[in-house]
């Protein structure tokens, strides 16, 4: 595999195209909704990165996948997850899920509230290996970000890569799943990869990487892409505590 050129790019959150379906609206990084080829338009190996908002009452009815590792976020709100491999779930802010579709699995993401929007950023990437059976895993992580915050250290919160202690799991090898929350003033660095998706689910940051040579502003919904070889920095530029979820890949389609 060659090594990519070092680059960094803003995408907007007002870029986003979105959709309103069954009680909640969908705002996608990539394109989703329809026939689309995901791997046309990934980056690194994430084909799907949506931020979405979940109305009181609403979700999506059981549906089907497979041959997919489908990682969720909830930023806001709860979650009620059941699936056909017989797992039931509750997933509250600040909790991160992952199943494995594997040969195939038929689940239902509703908001059980029926006064309270919840806001869950979705993300898929390919599993390294075909026909796995069915998994699921979850893991609140609220406590140990906070705990890091105050540290100034970042949390894997999911990875394959050999020779990491992640939150969770996931089934490829190539790819890693960091989050931070980064207090007023303060600065993170996250490790370097050839493929890097940075996300900002709330707050807003200056990001600048060791072999690129201008920095970005990114503020919440805002991603940046880019493939350096660099050890990344996020410095908070809010008032408040800013979250950023920043995937690191190793493989690209």
């Amino acid at each position: 595999m060659t090594t990519p050129q070092p680059l960094m790019r803003l995408y907007p959150a007002s870029e986003r195209s979105e959709q309103r379906v069954d009680g909640m609206l969908g705002r996608f990084s990539f394109p989703f909704a329809g026939n689309f080829d995901l791997a046309r338009y990934a980056h690194g190996a994430l084909l799907v990165h949506n931020d979405d908002i979940i109305d009181p009452g609403g979700g999506v009815d059981p549906h089907r996948h497979s041959e997919m590792e489908i990682v969720t976020w909830v930023v806001e709100g709860e979650v009620r997850h059941t699936d056909t491999a017989g797992h039931t779930a509750h997933l509250t802010a600040g909790t991160m899920q992952r199943m494995s579709a594997g040969t195939g699995i038929l689940h239902s993401e509703l908001n059980p509230s029926d006064s309270d929007p919840a806001r869950v950023v979705q993300m898929w990437v390919p599993p390294d290996t075909p026909r796995l059976r069915p998994a699921y895993m979850q893991r609140h992580l609220s406590d140990a970000l906070d705990e890091a915050a105050q540290e100034g250290r970042v949390v894997t919160a999911l990875s394959g890569r050999e020779g990491e202690e992640p939150g969770l799991a996931i089934a490829n090898h190539w790819v890693a799943l960091d989050i931070a929350r980064v207090l007023p003033g303060r600065e993170v660095s996250f490790t370097a990869a050839p493929h890097t998706h940075l996300y900002v689910t709330r707050g807003a940051l200056e990001v600048r990487a060791d072999d690129v040579d201008t920095s970005i502003e990114a503020g919440e919904g805002d991603a940046v892409r880019g493939s350096w070889t660099g050890a990344l920095t996020a410095r908070s530029t809010s008032d408040d505590v800013t979250e950023v979820l920043v995937w690191r890949m190793h493989a690209n389609f």
